[in-house]
């Protein structure tokens, strides 16, 4: 696009010029700056031209390209599905051909195992058939030389202990088979022999009954008498002018609730007090409890911590001795590892 630029600049001059003399003549000099406008114009009219004839070329250029490179891209993709299909199907079909060949190979081989096989099968049951029949010749041959050794032991046996044998023989056919005839014999000497005897029994058994029943009689007469004597035993005869203090163990704790931000506060005494008494020794403790600064609280004793300690652990075990359950387990675990991590307190001040 054509363009035009204006300029100022400042111009000097300078010169000499001479005159005729009018009376005697001479020479002036001169000198100075003058100001020019000065206005430069550019024709780009033919570069113009020239641009846009370039221009054009390039968008055709372009165009052409474009339009290869697309051609170019739908050509190696088809090239690439194309190339891509047979290499697959190559694949496939190398693999099915090698796939069947192998299995060929192998039903051949157990076509020929299956028929070993059924050979050495046949030959295993040829052979169990000849082994059945050997074994049932040799074992009958056994049994009927089994049998005449026995029958030669008893021979022998009996020939060797004639007397004895009939003599057994005589007392089963004879005195076994007289028994019932002389049953009622037999009842009268047995009763006759056995009657002492009972007799002697019945009463050592009465008198042993005697005996406990005399000591039953014994013991509970007396029986007041040993009672109020422990009794006696544990108490001591002395004068209270004035009542006296009573002391009863009271466990006082205090724990954050995980709800809220609030405390809670409990007394633990033993159950030997009625519901009257409970109440009044829970108020009394937690006022007096929740009243204490915390400075008034100290670490409890080593030898107190232990006695604690040995009693918890005992109790701990007693509980869960029988706990079988994995839940029961974590449970006493995590019992035990509270208990070792706490850190107990107790009030060295009288209440």
């Amino acid at each position: 696009m054509s363009y035009s630029q204006s300029y100022t600049i400042d111009v000097p001059f300078s010169g000499r010029e001479s005159y005729p003399a009018s009376q005697n003549g001479g020479t002036i000099h001169y000198s100075g700056t003058t100001q020019a406008n000065v206005t430069i114009y550019v024709n780009t009219d033919p570069f113009d031209g020239s641009v846009d004839k370039f221009n054009r070329s390039v968008d055709i250029l372009s165009g052409s390209v474009v339009a290869m490179n697309t051609a170019q891209c739908a050509a190696i993709l088809e090239t690439g599905k194309k190339v891509s299909e047979e290499l697959i199907n190559g694949f496939f079909e190398t693999i099915n051909s090698e796939l069947s060949q192998q299995m060929q190979a192998l039903d051949s081989g157990i076509q020929s195992t299956y028929v070993l096989l059924l050979k050495q099968s046949m030959a295993v049951s040829m052979k169990k058939d000849e082994m059945e029949g050997a074994y049932n010749r040799i074992s009958s041959e056994y049994i009927k030389i089994f049998k005449d050794l026995d029958n030669e032991c008893y021979k022998r046996i009996y020939a060797l202990d004639k007397h004895s044998f009939t003599l057994s023989e005589k007392v089963q056919n004879e005195l076994l088979s007289e028994t019932p005839s002389n049953t009622a014999a037999l009842n009268l000497l047995g009763i006759e022999e056995a009657s002492s005897s009972k007799m002697f029994i019945v009463i050592s058994s009465l008198n042993r009954r005697t005996f406990d029943v005399l000591q039953t009689l014994h013991n509970y007469i007396t029986q007041e008498l040993r009672i109020n004597t422990a009794v006696n035993s544990f108490l001591f005869d002395e004068n209270i002018a004035d009542k006296t203090l009573f002391y009863i163990p009271v466990i006082w704790t205090e724990s954050d609730m995980l709800e809220d931000t609030s405390v809670k506060q409990e007394s633990f005494i033993p159950d030997s007090f009625d519901d009257h008494e409970n109440k009044a020794v829970t108020e009394k403790t937690g006022f007096f409890c929740s009243g204490l600064p915390q400075t008034d609280w100290k670490a409890m004793p080593e030898p107190e911590k232990e006695a604690l300690n040995k009693e918890f652990r005992t109790l701990a075990e007693l509980e869960f001795h029988d706990a079988d359950d994995e839940t029961e387990q974590r449970i006493y675990r995590t019992m035990l590892s509270l208990w070792q991590e706490s850190k107990l307190h107790s009030l060295e001040r009288s209440v």
